[in-house]
């Protein structure tokens, strides 16, 4: 007797229960990944380091990779000649620095020498007219002297600081305000050779305008670091002064031997100019071709 064929509902179901019963023996051999959904790529994927704290993101700066590109930082000491025990801070100090002389003291012929013999810089600290009634030291460039008489004192002064390459005005807030004088000093020292560094002792200086129009390698400060003697306001000058290092490509500083929070700080701030794109630099190497022609 034949059988007969299923009914077609009855058959369905059939093949829905198989179907069924292989999903649940495929995911009992096959479970999914435990990891709250997250794909096999990402399990595996190395997780990102957490951001840093400002302090740590400042210390750990990476050093700058190119050196010659680093902006140039100049510091100049001014004020040696009267105390051979305070410039000894500076000498001792490990990068390029410049010291600037007084001129006819009885240790200025001492500090030339103590200032090559330790591979620093050297320039004449040339006392020069103040606007006031304040005595610049023997020798001082006066505006009423003759052309002759003017360069007669800078060779003296010059002849006292042995090595200069270079000089800059101690106070002179009245002298490089007078065109004449300026164009005497600024001959003299085109025909020897030599730089002249502006203090910007005031804002009325002819330095810049005449030293472009007789050629002579000219440059001016950016800073005095040690106005305030204050350890903490000589830190704020010369962080500002980095910071202009590295936003315009160079700097100059001018700080003073009688302050010795000025040595201390910049010992301390070496360290982390390369970090900043900062290096410490030779007024030369600021003054470029020109400089190095002086250097020479």
């Amino acid at each position: 007797m034949r059988s007969r064929p299923l009914p077609r509902a009855r058959f369905a179901a059939i093949v829905l229960i198989l179907l069924v019963a292989g999903i649940v023996a495929f995911l009992a051999a096959c479970p999914p990944d435990s990891g709250r959904g997250a794909s096999p790529a990402a399990t595996h994927r190395p997780s990102l380091p957490a951001s840093p704290t400002p302090e740590a993101a400042r210390t750990s700066l990476p050093v700058h990779p190119h050196p010659e590109k680093q902006g140039m930082l100049a510091v100049i000491i001014d004020d040696a000649g009267y105390n051979l025990g305070e410039l000894q801070a500076f000498l001792d100090l490990p990068g390029p620095l410049t010291i600037a002389v007084l001129p006819n003291l009885p240790h200025s012929g001492e500090s030339a020498r103590r200032v090559i013999a330790a591979g620093k810089d050297l320039i004449l600290h040339c006392p020069m007219e103040a606007t006031g009634d304040e005595d610049p030291g023997p020798g001082a460039l006066r505006t009423d002297q003759s052309p002759a008489e003017v360069e007669s004192r800078l060779a003296a002064a010059f002849a006292s600081v042995p090595g200069a390459l270079g000089m800059n005005n101690h106070m002179g807030s009245r002298a490089t305000a007078d065109e004449a004088l300026m164009r005497t000093v600024l001959g003299f020292l085109k025909r020897d050779g030599k730089f002249f560094l502006d203090s910007r002792t005031t804002a009325d200086t002819v330095g810049p305008r005449v030293a472009g129009e007789l050629g002579v390698p000219f440059l001016q400060r950016d800073i005095f670091v040690d106005e305030n003697t204050a350890d903490t306001a000589i830190a704020a000058a010369f962080s500002r002064g980095i910071a202009e290092a590295g936003t315009r490509g160079q700097a100059v500083l001018i700080g003073h031997v009688q302050n010795r929070g000025v040595a201390d700080i910049l010992r301390a701030e070496e360290r982390n100019l390369s970090a900043r794109g900062v290096r410490l630099a030779r007024l030369p190497d600021v003054l470029g071709e020109q400089g190095r022609e002086i250097a020479q």
